[in-house]
């Protein structure tokens, strides 16, 4: 029991050791985010009822956001069943987050503020693009190759097999209307 003692830090654990605070940060904004996820999901049209009482589209986002919020609920009290984790944790904290984290997670940012814009394949072709070369890979036509297969790719699946269609985004300016 000493050496659990000795390995709880009293700035980073709250209530005696049965909290961690770091933790309970994290799982606050998990919750408040989940939470406004939930909200959204409730804005969800109801699925016809010619798909009866099966798990729809309405309630599937419903049921996984209860289960992260769940789940987010237990991070901040697993110092009580892993200290010598949490411990670990708390040093790989300690050490600042490498550029290309940051880089990754600004690009992701501006990818998903942009997407309702550039449309699926736009966007599947810039993500396609962009993130190997943010990344590093060097190997140009390669990248060339994939960025330009797997959204046709997508395409065809969805578009041509199971008959579901894209919004076409920035693609409609570009294509014009024949009258």
């Amino acid at each position: 029991m000493s050496k659990q003692k000795q390995k709880l830090n009293p700035a980073t654990n709250l209530v005696a050791g049965l909290v961690h605070k770091i933790d309970l940060i994290v799982a606050s904004i998990l919750i408040i985010g989940g939470a406004f996820m939930y909200y959204e999901a409730t804005l969800f049209p109801a699925a016809p009822n010619i798909l009866g009482d099966t798990l729809n589209a309405d309630i599937f986002p419903k049921m996984l956001i209860v289960l992260m919020i769940i789940l987010a609920c237990i991070i901040p009290f697993e110092i009580r069943f892993m200290p010598e984790k949490i411990a670990k944790i708390d040093k790989d904290r300690s050490v600042s987050l490498e550029p290309i984290t940051w880089k990754t997670i600004v690009l992701l940012i501006t990818l998903v503020s942009v997407a309702e814009f550039l449309g699926p394949m736009v966007t599947m072709f810039v993500t396609a693009a962009c993130f190997p070369l943010v990344w590093g890979e060097k190997n140009y036509v390669r990248i060339a190759i994939y960025s330009v297969a797997f959204p046709l790719f997508v395409y065809f699946v969805f578009n041509k097999l199971l008959g579901l269609f894209f919004d076409p985004g920035v693609l409609q300016y570009l294509v014009k209307p024949t009258n």
